[in-house]
Parts: structure tokens; C-alpha cells; sequence
């Protein structure tokens, strides 16, 4: 625990920039329109990726 605690401020920068550059690749339509037509599966893993609007916990939805 305590190592996981000593490395997650460094592993959410990495894991924040990682995630804008892919977003910065995929707003190049030469990028993309290379990957849909390649590599489909990665785009779409890809497109994720940038979606995600913060890294790490999640606060769960309250059960209804």
C-alpha cells in the first residue's frame, strides 16, 4: 500500500499526459482516417482514452 501511495502522484501525470497527447494525435484527421481504416479496434480504444474527463477514483452512482 505504502508504495502505491508513494508513486500515484507521479503515475497520474504520466497516465494526464498520455492522455492528451493521444488526444492531440487524434485531432489530426490524417491520424485518424489512417487508424479507421488500419487499426479500427485502436481508434476506438483511442477515443476513449481522450473522453476521459479525470484520472483516477471515480465517486460511485448512488443505488436507486
Amino acid at each position: 500500500m505504502k508504495s502505491v501511495e508513494e508513486t500515484y502522484g507521479i503515475d497520474n501525470l504520466h497516465l494526464t499526459v498520455t492522455r492528451g497527447y493521444v488526444a492531440k494525435l487524434l485531432a489530426n484527421t490524417r491520424i485518424t482516417r489512417w487508424l479507421s481504416y488500419h487499426r479500427q479496434e485502436y481508434l476506438g480504444e483511442f477515443q476513449k482514452i481522450a473522453e476521459i474527463d479525470a484520472i483516477g477514483p471515480q465517486p460511485e452512482a448512488p443505488e436507486a
